[in-house]
């Protein structure tokens, strides 16, 4: 064996050299003899500085291996030499499938020399990341047709001819050392460093392109342009990197239940939101969409409700700031990866803000290599979906006669089918509404830097009028490398939102106001233009629903900076230390305006009405780990991480009102030109404050058995004294049984791994100073014949009052079939959460109706099903597809000594429950009669009672529960449950060429919907208008009908207003055409993608109102599938233009 002159030789085992490059290794050993001799630097920086976030991590390169292998295989060289360098290396099988063993020896040489030695330097992309990990990184790319440019005849004529190309993945970036070989012959090239090749061949000669990590690919070139070359990936998902609290693992080392949605599966799709991105798109997480008013938030519940009142939202960490971030102001094409963590052993990182799971949000960053522009630009436009059937004017002056004469009152239409449909004020107050999205962004770098920078602005009109959402945004991430082992870098975004809120509500319990109660016989303008204020046989004023929707203004402005400053330094080999300082500034602005020409203020000469608010928020968040991270052996490897955090939040509110003013000049803007004596002013401040110590040993022994040690203490200053700090512990093993011989040999599965995990969490979701006594001021106090303002106590103390916890057990299995081709996981868990923060009724001659305790327990169980297929994977047609289903079961176990709370009511036509909290029973039931059917003869059927006190024919009848024939409490029991029994979604992604279509499904099985405006709209009383289906009411005509008579004053909760909620939505589709700028013969586009995109295209469903996704109680723990018919989601339509230079 020939032996090198610089300090190692290498060759493989058939004895041809495939590197050697003296000077490079003494370039090399000269400039790591300068480096050792530099002094270390103190790390001033380090108290105030830190977010490790990928990057070039040359340090870890240049450490300094000895290590000698003789015909060892490539796995075992890697093996040895990340136990020996104290990494993990990432590759995967296609690398192993090509490689031969290898004869080196080193010593005292960099690990970047060792690698380039045993690898071909020009097949192989090498990325660190968190300098524990060097990846052998293969991209997820997809095939591009080559493109002919016209040539001269004569050339298309010859026998030989010279093929020019350039080889890329799918984001354009260039692939140096792919292998470019004319098919049977032996001739062939390689590609350049700019991916770039030309080769001589003869016509009808085949091209065939291999590289490591990329699936082979085959072109017969013509005599033309250049090639247009992308390679398909050939990686195993298993050796992705995922983000954990506080750091990064593999895949395939996880000893928890985290599921990654990427930025791939989530792009042109035109949603405002990160929250709206991930519906349906995980499995254990529940996504309910609020309302679909521009700006409005979404519902999340990942394996269940665990709280009563204490929240259960998922805690958001945001590029490393914990609880930070407004989601409005995120613009979604920034974002790399989401990473949800759901069981203990992930989230209890997180300690006492962990018990609802955790989503982390990660930004891009730049990338070594060519620098990128990217413009992304849509139009789109929104219209209701669907509307309510709702009654005509000439039915509704039927159903007001009937109702008159019923009372023993006139006819108060003389001629009801003249009127015919009257005004549809549905429609009036909604419209086709327009959205425009542009986003702009630049990123690249060097080997020591990288930059991200973005811009993006949205305007997004509502589909009711005067409402709409704009955004305004910029971000910018930095990351460099100051020094061989210190890192530095920054994070910032700076957003501003207004959200014009609407000041009309379709439906609602809101009965002169709403859209679907307003008469429809009335119209919307007065013969000179004005607003029409009256009801036809009303002598009332009032503001008909375009006025609503049209004069008042209710603005909402946010300006939001968040952004974190970090220092990452490697003290010695294997330990590094991170610091982060990040903050939080959210300025947020409500104004509101009643102008004195609206009908109703106007009539009364009231003059204009304004608010003001103002709430200003600074956040700030510092926190110092270590992280030591070791291979022991040949066979232990260990990762040990310890750090400290110190958080601490200030909110202060100003409001103001007046009302009465002169003229509607002002507006909201001079409050003090208002009647004083109308004068409103309040004011509020807050803080809190959360110190925590955490840990995490991570160990695993021959990469097959895994274990994992958590804990976080949390110490804050929302609880009692006596309670302000807690422990939160979890362990986690993990079984690759897919690594032992007895499972490898039956060559079935590509991976196998079993893992569980048991550990506490904990919720500090309460108001900041519940535990304390509280004093509010009162007037009405007269002392000495002069009025003077005191104080009463409203809150009594509970020195005691301290964290939920919730334990976890979780269970999963994970299984890869057919090379990567399906995989599939299964998770079973069980929770269980006590000392629930509850809000325990008093006895009233305390002097207080509750006071906030630690009562109670409530469970979820359920399980979780993911399954991945790459169902085609053809040279021209590929088709993936993605399936989750979740089902989760929840009970109330105890509820401190009492058998039931009140959860909610409604209060028109006598107070009445709607939810009720039972032990025994599911969390957020709901609460009411039993319908039983209308009555139809003068004695009430066995079984049923008549809780009319003056009864007659068509009455609606219910269920006598307890046999007495009388209607009272007895009577009500759970009729239903807004939490859906199964959820989930399946999309799938189709490439044909150029070309790629993709569609996604969500869908929920098992819930009920409660339809709260049926009491106001099904209760066959004309003080609003009905719906349609009230025309088909019992009447002496109708004797058969089940819907109750005219007048019969439907108020009672009853199955009457329960509907099955179970749906399946088409969520998104989204078709592409992808053109290359060598096809369009441009040296500065890489890439050109048209599409066409639309969201909420159609919903199965058998729920009669707008949309059964939805909550009007919005992220409230326990009321879930309350619909008040407010604001329905929209339908979209987008089209768009994805440019990269």
């Amino acid at each position: 064996m020939k032996k090198c002159k610089g300090e190692c030789f290498a060759r493989k085992a058939s004895d041809k050299p495939f590197f050697v490059n003296e000077k490079l290794f003494r370039s090399l050993k000269n400039g790591i003899m300068r480096f050792t001799a530099l002094p270390l630097l103190l790390v001033m920086l380090a108290v105030s500085l830190v977010w490790a976030s990928p990057g070039a991590g040359q340090n870890t390169l240049d450490k300094k291996v000895s290590a000698s292998f003789n015909s060892t295989p490539l796995d075992a060289a890697l093996k040895e030499l990340s136990k020996k360098a104290g990494v993990r290396f990432v590759y995967n099988d296609q690398l192993l499938e090509k490689s031969q063993p290898v004869t080196a020896s080193f010593r005292e040489v960099t690990l970047k020399q060792v690698l380039t030695t045993l690898l071909p330097v020009n097949q192989v992309s090498i990325e660190v990341v968190d300098d524990k990990f060097i990846i052998l990184k293969v991209k997820t790319v997809e095939h591009l047709a080559p493109i002919t440019m016209n040539t001269a005849p004569a050339a298309l004529l010859a026998d030989t001819f010279t093929v020019k190309g350039i080889v890329k993945d799918k984001d354009g970036n260039p692939i140096p050392g792919v292998s470019i070989g004319v098919k049977k012959t032996g001739k062939g090239t390689s590609t350049d460093a700019q991916g770039r090749f030309v080769l001589k061949i003869n016509t009808g000669e085949t091209l065939d392109c291999s590289m490591v990590g990329y699936q082979p690919y085959t072109v017969q070139p013509t005599p033309g342009g250049p090639l247009q070359i992308v390679l398909e990936s050939a990686v195993s998902n298993l050796e992705d990197v995922v983000i954990v609290g506080y750091g990064t693992t593999r895949k395939k080392d996880l000893t928890g239940a985290i599921t990654t949605v990427k930025s791939d599966a989530i792009k042109n799709v035109p949603v405002t939101r990160v929250d709206q991105m991930l519906q349906g798109k995980a499995a254990g997480v529940q996504i309910t969409s609020i309302s679909g008013a521009p700006g409005t938030g979404t519902s999340i519940r990942i394996r269940g409700g665990n709280s009563i009142n204490a929240g259960n939202e998922p805690l958001y960490v945001i590029d490393g700031l914990i609880g930070a971030g407004d989601r409005n102001l995120i613009n979604p094409e920034d974002i790399e990866s989401i990473q949800i963590l759901k069981d203990a052993s992930a989230t209890a990182i997180y300690g006492a803000r962990g018990a609802n799971g955790v989503i982390i949000v990660t930004t891009k960053s730049g990338k070594s290599g060519e620098d990128k522009i990217n413009v992304n630009v849509y139009n789109g436009w929104q219209q209701v979906p669907k509307y309510i059937d709702m009654m005509g004017a000439s039915d509704y002056a039927k159903l007001a006669n009937e109702s008159s004469l019923d009372n023993g009152g006139p006819v108060l239409y003389n001629n009801p089918d003249s009127l015919g449909r009257g005004t549809d004020w549905q429609r009036a107050v909604s419209r086709v509404a327009t959205m425009q999205n542009i986003a702009l962004s630049a990123a690249g770098g060097k080997d020591n830097y990288h930059y991200f920078l973005s811009g993006n602005y949205l305007n997004q009109d509502g589909i009711v009028i005067n409402s709409g959402f704009k955004r305004y945004q910029l971000r910018v991430n930095l990351d460099k490398d100051v020094k061989k082992n210190v890192k530095v870098g920054t994070i910032l975004n700076i957003g501003r939102s207004e959200i014009k809120n609407n000041t009309v509500s379709l439906g609602g319990q809101a009965y002169d106001q709403s859209a679907l109660a307003f008469n429809p016989a009335s119209n919307i303008y007065n013969a000179d233009g004005s607003f029409a204020s009256k009801k036809p046989n009303d002598p009332q004023v009032y503001d008909n629903p375009v006025a609503q929707g049209t004069l008042p203004l209710n603005n909402t402005i946010s300006n939001n900076i968040i952004g974190n400053v970090y220092v990452q330094w490697q003290l010695i080999p294997g330990l590094t230390f991170k610091s982060i300082f990040g903050t939080e500034m959210n300025f947020v602005k409500k104004n509101a305006y009643t102008p004195g020409t609206m009908p109703t203020r106007a009539n009364a000469n009231a003059g204009g009405l304004a608010s003001a608010a103002a709430r200003n928020t600074l956040m700030w968040l510092s926190e110092n780990t270590l992280t030591y991270d070791k291979q022991l052996g040949k066979d232990h490897h260990i990762s040990i991480l310890g750090g400290t955090t110190y958080q601490t939040s200030t909110t202060d509110t100003l409001s103001a009102g007046g009302d009465k003013y002169s003229n509607d000049i002002f507006q909201y803007n001079n409050l003090g030109a208002t009647d004083r004596t109308t004068y409103a002013i309040g004011s509020q401040y807050e803080q809190f404050t959360i110190i925590s110590f955490l840990g995490r040993i991570n160990y695993s022994y021959k990469e097959k058995y895994l274990f994992t040690l958590t804990g976080r203490s949390d110490g804050a200053s929302r609880f009692a004294e006596n309670h302000k700090y807690a422990f939160f512990p979890a362990a986690a093993v993990a079984w690759r049984m897919g690594d032992e011989p007895f499972i490898r040999n039956l060559n079935v599965f590509d991976n196998l791994k079993l893992r569980a995990s048991y550990g506490y969490n904990g919720n500090q979701g309460i108001a900041t100073y519940s535990s304390l006594p509280a004093l509010s001021a009162k007037s009405g106090f007269i002392i000495g014949g002069k009025p003077i303002l005191g104080y009463t106590q409203t809150q009594l103390p509970n020195p005691n009052l301290k964290w939920e916890t919730t334990r976890q057990f979780d269970m999963g299995l994970e299984a890869g079939f057919l090379k990567g081709k399906i995989s599939v996981e299964v998770d079973y868990y069980n929770k269980r959460t006590k000392d629930l923060l509850l809000s325990q009724q008093l006895a009233t001659q305390t002097g207080f109706t509750s006071k906030v305790t630690n009562v109670g327990a409530v469970e979820n169980k359920g399980i979780e099903l993911l399954i991945n297929t790459q169902n085609i994977s053809h040279k021209n047609f590929s088709w993936e597809t993605s399936f989750n289903i979740s089902g989760n079961r929840s009970k109330v176990v105890d509820l401190g000594g009492v058998e039931s709370f009140d959860m909610a009511g409604i209060d028109f036509g006598g107070y009445s429950t709607v939810s009720k909290l039972q032990v025994g029973q599911p969390v957020g039931t709901f609460w009411g009669a039993t319908y039983y059917g209308v009555r139809k003869t003068n004695d009430v059927p066995k079984g049923a009672v008549d809780p009319n006190p003056n009864p007659k024919l068509g009455d609606p009848l219910y269920v006598d529960r307890n046999g007495d024939g009388k209607f009272g409490q007895e009577d009500l029991s759970v009729i239903g449950n807004g939490s859906p029994k199964f959820f989930g979604g399946i999309g799938n992604t189709f490439r044909y060429k150029n070309f790629s279509f993709n569609f996604y499904l969500q869908g929920t099985y098992g819930n009920d919907v409660m339809n709260l405006a049926d009491d106001f709209y099904k209760t066959g009383d004309p003080l609003t208008n009905q719906y349609a289906m009230i025309k088909d009411r019992w009447s002496p005509a109708n004797p058969n009908s089940n819907i109750p008579r005219v007048n019969s004053r439907n108020y009672i909760p009853s199955t009457m207003w329960v509907y099955n909620g179970s749906f399946l939505r088409l969520k998104s589709v989204n078709l592409g055409y992808t053109i290359t700028g060598a096809q369009m013969h441009s040296n500065w586009i890489n890439n050109l993608n048209v599409y066409v995109t639309a969201t909420n295209l159609f919903l199965i469903s058998n729920y009669p109102y707008f949309d059964p996704e939805t909550n009007s109680y919005g992220t409230s723990s326990t009321l879930r599938g309350f619909d008040n018919t407010n604001y329905p989601q929209n339908r979209t339509y987008a089209i768009g233009v994805n440019l990269t230079l």
